[in-house]
């Protein structure tokens, strides 16, 4: 995957970087860039919902989150850089749908205006990015991911001091039934000894993984603190004979032109948001026992990424879901769907389009990211071509198409003609003969 950060657009004999020796040399740098940020366990923790400049007890009376940026106490937000200024959060009141019993209750309705009413809207350059489950089984699911990578890919920038690093993907519809990317060399093989865990070989023995203990979290009526839980896990001998997506699967489901369908659910058919996620197929095939794309992809992996709570941990979720948005993307350029594609109420909480997702802080809305990826500043090096119908079959459908015509008015004529003989005809009209010339006076 190309990504250009920042809203900088690069120069169009980058898009294709897989075709050439030097591009290919240039995405294997960026997965050992990638690699060796993750391996190495160099990443800075994260233990705050918002910034510990707004915790304060008059922040919190005030419910403002609008600190300064730099030491320049009257550039609130970055307004004198114009990078940002203090605004009213707007919050979306419209009706939702789904299962959720906790109305009134939970902090993530209406976000975050829980906690404070006005905060930092981003206005700089290049749509910079602004600061779980609100993320699955509905429309938001493209939304959530998308910006969920971009703020690690811009804090990956950061980290190495190098903007123009992008994530990579891996293409994983390949209908194999193994990992082209579960080598030590990359994400990680399997032990010999116990292959439900990482190779000693790999950089990723080791990783060990947080908030994978939600039916104690739910007993203990408490939150994930980040304290380690084991190690990363991928069971690969537990796949009873999956196999990974085909390039088949990605044409079809690209071939939905609705976006989403209501009930704006995992139980939405022939829509393609919901082929994408998984619970459905193209044909509209929706059962318990479908998995399609990324669904699969995840149960495929099993282990660690087999949940949506703890698959983060595993990181093959991050190319995973760059691949996943590279055909989101894709669908958008193609249909170049309207605003109003994406429901405006009676989706599930946090997946209208103008809610704001939980719980990315300062607040964002799906409908400000549903766009086609150069509008954002990045795009993807990456063919996803429509499956073409083979000629020979296109000119059998116009002949058959020709024959049927014609049978159906050989049957219409010969039908007239056997009204005609049944009948006795009728003149038009009825003639006389009259002896008076055309001169003379009738």
């Amino acid at each position: 995957m190309l990504k250009s950060s920042s809203g900088r657009q690069e120069d169009s004999s980058t898009e294709r970087v897989e075709r050439s020796p030097d591009h290919k040399a240039m995405c294997s740098f960026w997965w050992g860039l990638l690699l060796s940020c993750l391996g190495c366990g160099v990443l800075p923790g994260a233990w705050a919902q918002f910034p510990r400049v707004c915790m304060t007890v008059d922040s919190l009376v005030s419910k403002e989150c609008c600190p300064p940026l730099g030491a320049e106490q009257a550039s609130v937000c970055g307004s004198q850089e114009g990078r940002g200024r203090c605004t009213e959060v707007q919050a979306d009141t419209r009706p939702w749908s789904g299962p959720y019993f906790l109305r009134n209750r939970d902090d993530r309705e209406r976000w975050p205006r829980k906690f404070f009413n006005r905060t930092c809207k981003c206005t700089g350059p290049g749509r910079p990015y602004k600061a779980i489950d609100f993320s699955h089984q509905g429309p938001a699911f493209v939304t959530w991911h998308r910006y969920h990578l971009l703020w690690l890919e811009r804090d990956l920038q950061r980290l190495i001091g190098n903007e123009s690093f992008a994530l990579p993907y891996w293409n994983f519809a390949t209908g194999r039934n193994e990992c082209d990317v579960c080598t030590d060399q990359l994400l990680g093989a399997a032990r010999q000894d116990d292959p439900t865990l990482i190779s000693q070989n790999s950089r990723f023995s080791s990783w060990e993984i947080v908030c994978d203990s939600l039916d104690d979290y739910n007993r203990r009526v408490t939150l994930c603190n980040g304290t380690h839980e084991g190690l990363l896990r991928r069971n690969q001998v537990g796949r009873n004979g999956e196999r990974l997506p085909s390039l088949k699967d990605i044409q079809d489901c690209l071939s939905l032109q609705k976006f989403d369908n209501p009930p704006f659910f995992q139980n939405a058919t022939f829509s393609f948001r919901n082929a994408l996620e998984g619970f459905d197929k193209a044909d509209g095939t929706l059962d318990s026992q479908v998995m399609n794309l990324h669904n699969l992809v995840h149960s495929f992996l099993n282990g660690t990424s087999a949940l949506p709570h703890s698959a983060a941990n595993d990181p093959i979720f991050v190319v995973l879901h760059s691949f996943t948005d590279a055909i989101f993307d894709e669908w958008m350029r193609r249909f170049n769907p309207p605003t109003d594609a994406w429901p405006q109420e009676l989706a599930p909480i946090g997946h209208n389009r103008m809610h704001n997702m939980v719980p990315f802080f300062p607040s964002v809305t799906n409908e400000e990211f549903f766009l086609t990826a150069d509008q954002l500043g990045y795009r993807y090096a990456v063919d996803l071509p429509v499956e073409e119908t083979p000629s020979w079959t296109m000119n059998l459908s116009v002949v058959m198409g020709m024959l049927v015509a014609l049978v159906g008015l050989f049957v219409l004529v010969a039908f007239l003609q056997y009204r005609g003989l049944r009948k006795e005809y009728t003149p038009l009209m009825e003639t006389r003969v009259n002896n008076k010339r055309y001169t003379e006076e009738a």
